[in-house]
């Protein structure tokens, strides 16, 4: 089952998605509630993950509990991707 944020959690869980989506454009983001009680927030990379990439710890895709965790785990794929980056020239 596919909510809205508004349907399932509230206005808090509408801003938070807003927020993630704002801070992480280059991922795909979303809330899903699968059974009552039971949400998932998941995050897609838009970009290909090279096996490079994957062995250095950057993955495709995310799923977490809350939004909170997401971020965190947002946070450090993009410190990844960035370290990445900044030794490839």
């Amino acid at each position: 089952m596919t909510a809205t944020p508004s349907e399932a959690e509230g206005p808090l869980t509408g801003r938070q998605l807003d927020a993630l989506r704002t801070t992480y454009p280059a991922w795909d983001i979303h809330f899903r509630v699968d059974a009552p009680g039971a949400a998932r927030w998941t995050a897609v990379l838009l970009r290909p993950v090279s096996a490079r990439l994957s062995a250095q710890g950057v993955r495709q895709r995310i799923g977490c509990s809350d939004a909170i965790t997401l971020a965190s785990a947002l946070a450090h794929q993009s410190s990844l991707l960035h370290n990445n980056r900044a030794t490839n020239g």
